[in-house]
């Protein structure tokens, strides 16, 4: 199957909200340095938000699920109608499916933008969503954040790939290396691997977002078959986090053109360092290093204007302690 055919998004956004400052490659580790593009002397996520709002569809939906929303509504509605409530219809399915939680805490605001940048700059297709442990429906942690299917670039030739997500938006780098890693690990520690693979791709089966092909995806995602034991593993991994940096730099830009030049400039400075830190902490996870780890490095002025940002974007209002808990 063509996986990249079955994408969906316009794939054109990260060149539309996105400044890509590097592509580091080492073994089996890949470091992609971006940023939002930068509004005016400002810092500003808002044309990323704005987008990705625009996506949710279909990181909520399946095309078969769509479908039936349109058909139901047609029922009840006749044709015309349908047509002029299908579009809010899924919008307040898609509120539902965010649920009115605190944004702070709420870690599905990464898991969106790590499901466009896959599909977008990976050229793979999210197969289910987060995936949550049976023995605890409650934890948002100990699951991967998205299964995707696609080929993935190895020395110059493409090979069929099992894609297993992981975002964190963090305050520090530090603590979101740290955090995914030990999320990752439960894939790949012995103590864990079995039960916590069957657990996982169980639960994925059962929210399959492919209407089609389903003798292809049970065996993409059956441990076992050939299929499966063809592909490689890949981690791609989000890591959001703040740098007091970028403040410093809209104060001292007079234009946007050189508040681009200076994060540029400090990007490509800090190329190095992410990547000492990210295989320093690495060494502890001998397991995780069979692997491919494809790692998006977003450092951000202030993480909580991305996930109030996107909070709002979605339920109109901005998010009251107490009063949507």
């Amino acid at each position: 199957m063509n996986w990249e055919k079955k994408i969906q998004i316009d794939k054109n956004w990260v060149q539309r909200h996105l400044n890509h400052h590097f592509d580091s490659k080492e073994l089996k580790i890949i470091v992609r340095g971006y940023t939002p593009k930068v509004s005016g002397t400002i810092f500003s996520c808002s044309s990323m938000i704005n987008e990705l709002a625009m996506m949710i569809p279909e990181y909520t939906f399946s095309e078969h699920k769509k479908e039936e929303v349109k058909k139901n509504l047609a029922k009840t509605y006749g044709d015309q109608t349908a047509e002029k409530y299908y579009e809010r219809n899924i919008a307040q399915m898609s509120q539902k499916f965010f649920g009115k939680k605190n944004p702070q805490t709420d870690g599905k605001y990464g898991e969106l933008l790590l499901f466009a940048l896959v599909e977008s700059v990976l050229n793979s297709k999210m197969i289910a969503h987060k995936i949550i442990n049976l023995t605890n429906f409650k934890d948002q942690v100990k699951g991967g954040d998205g299964i995707f299917l696609g080929d993935y670039e190895v020395d110059g030739k493409n090979q069929p790939a099992l894609f297993i997500g992981e975002s964190k938006v963090q305050q520090d780098f530090s603590k979101a290396v740290d955090e995914a890693l030990i999320s990752l690990n439960r894939f790949h520690d012995p103590v864990f691997k079995s039960e916590f693979n069957n657990t996982e791709f169980i639960v994925a089966k059962d929210t399959l977002m492919i209407d089609d092909n389903y003798e292809e995806l049970y065996d993409r995602l059956t441990p076992g078959t050939t299929e499966y034991n063809k592909q490689i593993i890949v981690h791609p991994i989000l890591l959001m986090f703040n740098t007091a940096n970028i403040n410093s730099f809209e104060t001292k830009s007079t234009s946007s053109e050189q508040l681009e030049s200076l994060i540029k400039s400090y990007m490509s400075k800090n190329m190095e360092v992410y990547k000492t830190k990210i295989n320093e902490k690495l060494n502890n996870y001998e397991e995780i290093k069979k692997v491919f780890i494809d790692i998006f490095i977003f450092p951000f002025n202030n993480i909580d204007n991305f996930r109030n940002g996107m909070y709002y974007n979605i339920h109109g209002v901005p998010f009251q302690s107490g009063a949507n808990e």
